[in-house]
């Protein structure tokens, strides 16, 4: 498009009145804002107010050929915080979703992808749900701080609220207790101290609980030797065929095994009890987000979008439940100083 003495005059005005330094090249940008708008990421609102006073002021310089010294008081005046905050104003980046990749990619897509989307219309801002490859590439990106909605444990919870800023907006139903079971008629095992060295069959780490034991040790030199597993029946099952001289697992798992397994197992030890997975947010996501984000999560009939979530990690829950910030506190502990990187 050609450039006329018009548009020149109009990017002078700007300019000088409002500090930004608007170019003539920018005109067609203003003048063509629906095309550019989706690019630029200004709301409709302000596009709309932009395209008309530009309007306005393009019908006077075509009549006046040059603005005069009134107009340019009575309009440009008006109009200049919205050219400049136009010009400054950086693109707003995608909110980004992500949980740790327990599950494979397609799984993760049927869990998180239905969420990413209602949420992308309820806060106003376009919300993706990217998965790590593996905990590495999950660990390393959450300490970087590229993620902006994360459902984990609560032990990583903590540690994004103490080195983020990170605020903890809802959790599953209940807590979690972790207990270390073996073989009642084993004589060596008794107490923790018995497994130095030890094989204990686990959840690999960074799991809670695996986490919760490790800290028990507080010299990694005497810590049990983890027979890491992926599931908690898996962990039994190991445990059950000699594997290792204990087992560790929920609370919940030991209390729904049939009675006559259970009366074959001691405990050994019993953890403090935790908050289960939590939903934090990063700073990029403004007060009004999280308010809406945490009323969608905890609504009392529940969202369609997280019921198949809720499916797999409580069974009956319909919704999460509120957060209170203090459950948190210095559970960041079961990563620093234990797990490597931490």
């Amino acid at each position: 498009m050609s450039i006329t003495v018009a548009d020149v005059r109009l990017a002078e005005i700007l300019t000088a009145l409002s500090g930004c330094v608007v170019t003539f090249e920018q005109l067609p940008t203003i003048r063509f804002l629906d095309n550019a708008s989706d690019a630029m990421k200004v709301s409709s609102r302000v596009k709309n107010v932009v395209l008309y006073i530009y309007s306005t002021l393009r019908y006077d310089l075509r009549r006046r050929g040059v603005m005069g010294v009134q107009m340019e008081t009575k309009i440009n005046l008006t109009i200049v915080a919205f050219f400049c905050a136009l010009f400054s104003l950086p693109a707003t980046a995608d909110l980004i979703l992500t949980a740790p990749p327990r599950e494979s990619a397609a799984r993760g897509e049927e869990l998180y992808a239905p969420l990413a989307d209602v949420l992308t219309t309820q806060l106003g801002q376009t919300v993706v749900y990217a998965r790590a490859r593996d905990w590495i590439e999950y660990s390393t990106k959450m300490k970087q701080d590229k993620y902006d909605i994360i459902f984990d444990g609560a032990h990583f919870a903590a540690w994004r609220i103490k080195h983020l800023e990170h605020t903890p907006i809802a959790k599953l139903p209940g807590e979690l207790t972790f207990v270390v079971v073996t073989h009642k008629d084993d004589k060596t095992q008794n107490r923790m101290r018995d497994l130095i060295n030890a094989p204990l069959c686990a959840q690999a780490s960074p799991n809670l609980g695996t986490m919760a034991v490790l800290a028990y040790f507080t010299n990694p030199m005497i810590q049990p030797d983890l027979h890491e597993v992926g599931s908690l029946a898996e962990v039994y099952e190991q445990f059950k065929s000699g594997k290792c001289k204990a087992a560790l697992f929920q609370d919940k798992f030991l209390n729904k095994l049939p009675v006559e397994e259970k009366s074959k197992l001691k405990v050994m030890f019993t953890s403090s009890r935790y908050p289960d997975q939590t939903v934090t947010v990063s700073k990029r996501v403004t007060d009004r987000q999280r308010v809406v984000l945490a009323e969608l999560l905890t609504r009392p009939s529940g969202i369609a979008a997280t019921q198949e979530l809720l499916k797999q990690y409580t069974k009956q829950a319909k919704r999460f439940d509120p957060v209170n910030p203090q459950e948190f506190a210095g559970l960041e502990a079961l990563l620093e100083g234990v797990l490597w990187g931490w």
